[in-house]
C-alpha cells in the first residue's frame, strides 16, 4: 500500500522530534493512542453518523524514519450499522466504543493485515458529532450538532429560546385583519373587473348586439364603482362594434366604387369593339377602292392607323377592367381578413382574462382563510396569553421510540435525542398539554 515515507535529510529530525513529542504527550509509544477532543469526550461513545478523523504513523526503528500511512488517513462517517470502512483495512465495527478503543482496533487490524511486528500508531478524534433535534415551543426549531456535556437548557438557548408570539397584545393581527380585509376587497373588485370583461368579450365573439353581464354585475347603482365598471365596458363594446362596423361599411363602398367602375369599364370595352369593328369594315371597303386605283394608298395608311390605335385602346381598356377586378378581390378579402383578425384578438384576450379571474378567485378564497385565521386569533389572544405565561417542560426521546421522559432543564442531552419543550398548561385552559404536536385550539 501506499507509504509516505520522512527520507529529507533536513526536514527528517524535525518532523520525527515533533511526532516523538505528539506521542509523548498521549503516553502511548508503540501503542494505539486517542487524541483528546475535550474532558469530556474522552467516554463519549461512538454513535451512528459520527465523523472521526483517523492518522496512521509506523516508526521504522531499523532507518529511524517516521513513515505515514497517507492511504488511511482522512475522515471516515460511521455508518447506521456502527461501522467505518477502511482502505484495505475493510469494514470495522466502532458502535459503542471510545475513541481510544477504536485507536487500538484500528492498529491491531492494520498489524494482523501487514504482517507487522508492532501495531502502527493510530491516532483517533472526532471531527463532527451526530445531531440532536429541537422542537415544540421553542423560536427556531431545528436540528443542531451535539457537543459533550450539552445541556437541555443549551439546546434550548441554541433553538432560539422559547417561542416569541407576535401577537401577544392583540395589536398585531387586528392590522393583519385590516389588511386582509383591504387585500379580499380590492380581489373582489378586481374579480368584478375581470367578469365585465369576460362578458364583454363573449359578446364580440359571438357577434352580438350587446353585452349579457353576469347577475353579480347587474341592479347595481350607476354611480358605484362596479356600475361605473359596466357602463365602461358597455361603451368600449359599442365603441369597437361601431369601429368594425365603420371599416367593413368602409371596405363595403370601395368594394361598391370599383364594381362601378369595372361595369363602365365593360361598356367601353363594348363601344370600342363596335368602333373598331366599323373601322374595319371601312378599311376593307378603302382597300378595293385602292386596288382599283380610284384611291391612293395613302388613305388606307391612315384608316390602318386609326384601326391600331383604337386597338391599343381597348388593350388599355382591358387592363384597367382587370386591375379594378384585382383590387376589388383585395378588398373583399381585407373585409374577411379584418372579421377574422378581430375574432382572433378576442380570443386570445379571453383566454387570457379567464386565466387572470381564476388566478384572483384563488387569491380571494386564500385571502379569505387568512382572513378567519386573523379573525380567530384575535379571539383566542386571552388564551394564548395565558399560555405564554406558563413555564416551560421538557421531554427528550432516546433511540427514536417512545413518548419520550420528562426531564430537568440541566440534564444532558445524547446524540440522536429529540427534545420536545412543552408548555405546562395543565391547571389552565382545558388542561391538555401543548407541544409542537398538540398547539392550541383555534377558536373560529
Amino acid at each position: 500500500m501506499p507509504i509516505a515515507a520522512v527520507r529529507n535529510p533536513r526536514t527528517a529530525l524535525p518532523r520525527a522530534r515533533r511526532v516523538l513529542r505528539f506521542i509523548m504527550a498521549a503516553g502511548l509509544i508503540g501503542t494505539a493512542f486517542t487524541a483528546p477532543v475535550d474532558a469530556a469526550g474522552d467516554s463519549y461513545r461512538i454513535r451512528p453518523q459520527t465523523r472521526m478523523k483517523v492518522s496512521v504513523v509506523e516508526w521504522v526503528s531499523s532507518t529511524g524514519e517516521y513513515k505515514e500511512w497517507t492511504a488511511l488517513n482522512g475522515e471516515y462517517a460511521v455508518s447506521q450499522r456502527g461501522d467505518i470502512s477502511m482502505p484495505m483495512v475493510g469494514e470495522i465495527a466502532v458502535l459503542g466504543k471510545t475513541t481510544e478503543e477504536t485507536a487500538l482496533l484500528i492498529g491491531e487490524r492494520i498489524k494482523k493485515l501487514t504482517g507487522l511486528a508492532t501495531a502502527p500508531i493510530a491516532s483517533v478524534e472526532v471531527a463532527k458529532y451526530p445531531m440532536v433535534y429541537v422542537t415544540g415551543a421553542v423560536q427556531r426549531p431545528n436540528e443542531f450538532e451535539f457537543r459533550p456535556g450539552l445541556t437541555v437548557k443549551q439546546a434550548l438557548a441554541l433553538a432560539g429560546g422559547r417561542e416569541r408570539r407576535n401577537d401577544r397584545s392583540g395589536e398585531y393581527a387586528d392590522a393583519e385583519q385590516i389588511r386582509y380585509a383591504g387585500e379580499f376587497s380590492r380581489l373582489e373588485l378586481q374579480a368584478k373587473q375581470f367578469m365585465a370583461r369576460r362578458a364583454r368579450l363573449i359578446a364580440e365573439l359571438n357577434e352580438k348586439p350587446s353585452v349579457d353581464f353576469p347577475p353579480e354585475l347587474t341592479g347595481v347603482p350607476p354611480d358605484s364603482v362596479v356600475g361605473r365598471i359596466v357602463k365602461s365596458e358597455s361603451d368600449l363594446f359599442t365603441a369597437r362594434a361601431e369601429a368594425l362596423r365603420q371599416q367593413l361599411e368602409s371596405a363595403a363602398d370601395l368594394a361598391k366604387l370599383l364594381q362601378s367602375e369595372i361595369t363602365v369599364l365593360d361598356e367601353k370595352m363594348v363601344a370600342q369593339d363596335r368602333q373598331v369593328t366599323i373601322a374595319r369594315d371601312e378599311l376593307e371597303d378603302i382597300a378595293r377602292l385602292v386596288d382599283t386605283k380610284i384611291l391612293t394608298t395613302s388613305r388606307k395608311t391612315a384608316l390602318e392607323r386609326v384601326v391600331a390605335d383604337m386597338q391599343s385602346n381597348k388593350l388599355d381598356l382591358v387592363v384597367a377592367s382587370m386591375q379594378a377586378k384585382q383590387k376589388l378581390n383585395e378588398t373583399e378579402r381585407d373585409a374577411l381578413n379584418l372579421k377574422g383578425q378581430r375574432k382572433t384578438e378576442v380570443g386570445q384576450e379571453l383566454q387570457a382574462t379567464e386565466a387572470e379571474l381564476e388566478d384572483v378567485r384563488l387569491k380571494r378564497s386564500t385571502t379569505v382563510q387568512l382572513l378567519q385565521a386573523a379573525g380567530a386569533s384575535v379571539a383566542r389572544n386571552e388564551s394564548l396569553q395565558a399560555v405564554d405565561l406558563q413555564p416551560l417542560e421538557y421531554w427528550v426521546t432516546r433511540g427514536g421510540a417512545g413518548t419520550g421522559a420528562r426531564v430537568l432543564e440541566s440534564a444532558q442531552l445524547e446524540p440522536g435525542d429529540v427534545l420536545d419543550v412543552r408548555y405546562n398548561v395543565s391547571k389552565n385552559l382545558d388542561g391538555s398539554m401543548l407541544s409542537s404536536a398538540n398547539p392550541p385550539a383555534r377558536v373560529q
